[in-house]
């Protein structure tokens, strides 16, 4: 049985100025891809799958296969996260291993090991487990396979995902771990280089 994470890089980073999120890099220098990769490598990952799309889909999949992950192409991700989420988890049903899965925004690098770890010991017969800070829900949650038919399908739900996850028993796991709720979409939350 294995372990695996969705990782969702299809997006345009409009709010960027027009760049590859999954590109960017941290204050340690590695990509964003590359960060969540390492992190959930130390975790567990067994295999990642990135969803990725124009306008920089074939530079964020050359960089993923680079990593050994697994790539699903987006052609059309304006249709909303809804429709990369469908995607990426169709393409687990295909592998019958997978016991479960992060979902995981690539624009949430900063995720600690502590925090997938606790994850991974509390979700027990849960649908799905997701990081706690301060009362916010976080990323990445923790998805069983017996969720993962729902959210390859959640393009048809009134808010795609989140209908899914709502709906679903999920644990709420307490981490103080602030990068669970940091996203970095802006230029005020990414230093990018000059």
């Amino acid at each position: 049985m294995s372990r695996a994470a969705v990782i969702l890089a299809a997006g345009a980073g409009t709010r960027l100025g027009g760049v590859a999120k999954a590109m960017l890099k941290t204050r340690g220098g590695q990509t964003f891809l590359d960060q969540i990769v390492r992190t959930a490598r130390e975790a567990g990952l067994d295999r990642g799958v990135v969803v990725v799309g124009p306008p920089f889909g074939v530079e964020v999949a050359a960089h993923a296969g680079t990593l050994g992950l697994s790539i699903v192409e987006n052609f059309e991700p304006g249709r909303g996260m809804a429709s990369s989420i469908a995607l990426g988890f169709a393409a687990l049903l295909e592998l019958d291993d997978v016991t479960d899965a992060w979902l995981w925004p690539v624009d949430h690098p900063d995720v600690r090991v502590e925090t997938l770890e606790a994850l991974i010991a509390a979700r027990g017969s849960h649908a799905a487990a997701r990081p706690l800070v301060d009362g916010r829900g976080g990323h990445p949650p923790l998805i069983a396979r017996a969720l993962f038919a729902e959210l390859a399908g959640c393009e048809s739900e009134p808010e795609g995902a989140r209908s899914v996850l709502a709906r679903a028993d999920m644990l709420d796991v307490v981490v103080a771990d602030r990068g669970a709720i940091r996203d970095l979409d802006t230029l005020d939350d990414v230093e990018l280089p000059r």
